[in-house]
């Protein structure tokens, strides 16, 4: 049987923009008209952010486009304006900030949380004292500051705290009452980690993981389905879009989706397999002595942002606890 498909992932964006644009967009929120983007598709785009944190935006640049100079006279070189130059320097200034490159595809909520980290001001991106470089006057005008200094929430939908609390009371019920739980396998693991041996204690403020430790220890053999993605735990965090089910956490999680792969794997097991709580647990524990099997990727090795290593490279120390005193 074939499984349906959500047809917004990375691999087919849905805006496609500028790198320079994301700042246009922040100055756009801030009331001025830019002059990086129409002001009609800047508010089609704000707008949708406004109700969609997780839909996807690709970052373009010329850059690449250009031949080689044997290609081009003399003539052709001054035929470019010197706005098409700065434009192309804006693109790639903004790429190199956020450690991107030219078509690089990140989620709405991230890339807002990035930009807002790596550039404060678009002072020196937009424009410069140089002669001819003079760029945009609204660069120095603060507008892009005040929207950032309240923060990615300022562009993009977050989920409000009454909605968070009644998606966890409706899943602590099903967590306490169902016939199973289901899981993502690497959420397990988190449990793990949170738990260190009895010192874990309470609800979390992100997840219902402590809720689903309650319901194991009472009941051991309750079954617990396996399952990619966002599963049971997630359903009351701040990074959790109720419409498609979606993480929008750095950069949607991409790290997760490996880290319950390698989980499959290392169990043997695959997707919507199911088997009961103590008998998966110990087979964990068995198969996966340390987090740096499956968060560490093997190797501890942190490649990229968006590859960062939870707890840091060489095991949490909470999970090598619990393997040791177990849950039950």
């Amino acid at each position: 049987m074939e499984i349906p498909r959500l047809d917004d992932g990375l691999m087919d964006p849905e805006i496609k923009i500028w790198a320079r644009q994301l700042l246009g967009l922040v100055c756009t929120k801030g009331g001025v008209i830019c002059p990086l983007i129409a002001p009609d598709d800047a508010q089609d785009i704000l707008d949708r952010l406004a109700k969609d944190p997780t839909v996807a935006i690709q970052l373009r640049s010329d850059a690449e486009e250009l031949p080689h100079y044997t290609r081009l006279s003399p003539e052709q070189y001054a035929a470019e304006s010197s706005e098409d130059v700065l434009n192309r320097k804006r693109d790639l200034d903004v790429l190199q900030k956020l450690g991107l490159l030219p078509g690089d595809v990140r989620r709405a909520r991230y890339l807002f949380e990035l930009l807002f980290k790596r550039i404060e001001t678009p002072e020196g991106i937009c424009a410069f004292d140089t002669p001819g470089w003079a760029g945009c006057p609204l660069a120095r005008s603060g507008t892009y500051e005040s929207v950032r200094e309240k923060g990615w929430q300022a562009v993009v939908y977050q989920r409000g705290a009454e909605e968070m609390a009644e998606y966890r009371e409706r899943n602590v019920e099903q967590i306490m009452t169902g016939e199973q739980l289901y899981m993502r396998p690497h959420h397990l693991m988190c449990m793990a980690c949170w738990y260190a041996g009895g010192e874990g204690t309470g609800p979390r403020p992100n997840d219902t993981l402590s809720e689903i430790l309650d319901r194991i220890r009472q009941e051991p053999d309750v079954p617990i389905t396996l399952v990619e993605g966002a599963c049971e735990a997630c359903d009351c965090c701040d990074g959790f879009y109720p419409d498609t089910g979606r993480c929008v956490h750095a950069g949607g999680l991409i790290r997760d989706y490996k880290k319950d792969l390698d989980c499959f794997q290392k169990l043997g097991m695959m997707p919507g397999d199911t088997m009961n709580a103590r008998e998966l647990i110990d087979l964990m524990f068995e198969r996966i002595p340390s987090t740096s099997d499956v968060c560490g990727y093997g190797d501890d090795v942190v490649t990229g942002e968006e590859w960062a290593i939870c707890s840091g490279p060489g095991g949490n120390a909470g999970y090598e606890k619990t393997r040791v005193t177990g849950v039950f």
